[in-house]
């Protein structure tokens, strides 16, 4: 975005110590908007980070990719959250544009790693093995170098990109480096995200119900609909929702490109409002599930507060009944004793 496209309403969210007192009402609104979908994004995820680690959900795998979505959704919303003058200079500017940048792409590529994984057990009923460590890998180390790129040269491309810090406009070559470090990328998994979630749904019914056509009603046909309910149908909301929300936010980069010096206030508030609210969303998703909302109950919290440190201690007495170790006696959570029987079925 050039000088004259700096000259319009956003100059006078930038230019401002305070965003929040600024005579404009756009930048008012944009400000308030995002600082109360960032909120609710921070504590939708430290309400997911809590239920994962109160009740070890991270023994399972589904879990722990939604525990790996989740930390860079609290980051982004962090991020967004603080309040700050927009600078180009800035360290923070600097600093909360690769933040941005990798903690966007990591969420994207790990939707993707998730709707593979739909995609591979839908096919093969089981979880290749060491598939977890590949994922971890690639997006641990992948979208930081990618967002490493606009440091190079003489001076970081990162800066005042609208109403927040990413990467300048302000040249071609960095709508390049946009386009390259993330749009690019977003897009493409995207459309790999659509096809692979066609097929995942198409197989998922196509099972179903030629199970149910055939009336079968032995132990392993319904371990294996319970194993599909429980592995695939809670993780199906998260890509649907990201490639709603992501197909939203594309849109006011694509006016930003095409017209630079005309920016568009209702999709600038909309990506302000929805970008920062992929956390609150993905803690939605996680909620819906009967069972989480049992498990939230206050009284069931504390109960497995206390189980699991009564189980600590009375599991040094036990004679007789060995216990896996890292793993409490089934009776103690039959929601997790039921994980643990579906998931132990995925040949890891």
């Amino acid at each position: 975005m050039d000088e004259m496209g700096r000259s319009t309403w956003l100059s006078n969210c930038t230019n401002t110590s305070n965003p929040a007192s600024s005579a404009d009402y756009k930048c008012r609104a944009i400000f308030y908007g995002r600082t109360v979908a960032a909120s609710l994004s921070i504590v939708g995820c430290c309400l997911v980070l809590f239920m994962i680690l109160v009740y070890r959900k991270y023994r399972h795998f589904a879990h722990r990719m939604i525990l790996y979505l989740i930390v860079p959704s609290i980051i982004i919303s962090v991020v967004y959250v603080y309040p700050h003058q927009l600078k180009d200079d800035s360290l923070y500017c600097q600093i909360s544009g690769f933040l941005i940048n990798t903690c966007t792409f990591t969420q994207r590529i790990q939707i993707l790693f998730i709707v593979i994984h739909l995609l591979v057990f839908t096919v093969k009923e089981r979880r290749p093995k060491y598939i977890e460590h590949v994922f971890v890998g690639i997006f641990c180390f992948v979208p930081p170098l990618i967002s490493s790129v606009p440091f190079i040269g003489k001076h970081s491309h990162y800066g005042y990109a609208g109403d927040w810090c990413w990467i300048k406009g302000e040249s071609k070559y960095e709508n390049y480096l946009r386009l390259f470090c993330l749009y690019f990328w977003l897009l493409l998994f995207i459309v790999v995200e659509f096809v692979c979630f066609s097929i995942v749904i198409f197989k998922v019914r196509k099972h179903i119900k030629h199970i149910q056509a055939l009336s079968i009603n032995g132990p392993e046909d319904k371990a294996s609909i319970r194993r599909y309910k429980k592995q695939i149908y809670p993780l199906l909301c998260y890509p649907l929702v990201n490639m709603i929300l992501a197909t939203l936010t594309t849109a006011n980069r694509l006016q930003n490109w095409l017209y630079p010096n005309n920016p568009d206030f209702a999709l600038y508030l909309m990506h302000s409002i929805i970008y920062p609210l992929w956390g609150f969303c993905n803690a939605m998703m996680y909620f819906i599930s009967r069972d989480t909302l049992r498990e939230f109950n206050p009284s069931s919290v504390w109960e497995q507060l206390t189980t699991r440190r009564y189980t600590h201690t009375s599991q040094q007495h036990l004679v007789g009944t060995p216990t896996e170790k890292g793993r409490e006696p089934s009776a103690i959570n039959p929601v997790s004793a039921t994980l643990d029987n579906l998931e132990s079925s995925d040949m890891e």
